[in-house]
């Protein structure tokens, strides 16, 4: 029997913050802000944040979409 190949290559993302105009947010962002992931390391740009509650949000989300 073959032997089968599991290997997998991870893409790097980035997140933005998209906010309909004329909608509330209520997490602190602004629109255009962002996340970079780059294999397992999540990085911000200097002085921006994310909250932990929209992070949490999407992070079952990004390992599906790196694949």
């Amino acid at each position: 029997m073959a032997e089968r190949d599991d290997s997998f290559e991870l893409f790097d993302l980035r997140v933005e913050a998209v906010i309909p105009e004329g909608k509330p947010i209520y997490c602190g962002a602004k629109a255009g802000d962002y996340f970079e992931l780059k294999g397992e390391m999540l990085s911000m740009p200097a002085g921006q944040g994310f909250s932990i509650y929209s992070l949490a949000a999407v992070l079952p989300l990004l390992a599906a979409k790196q694949r």
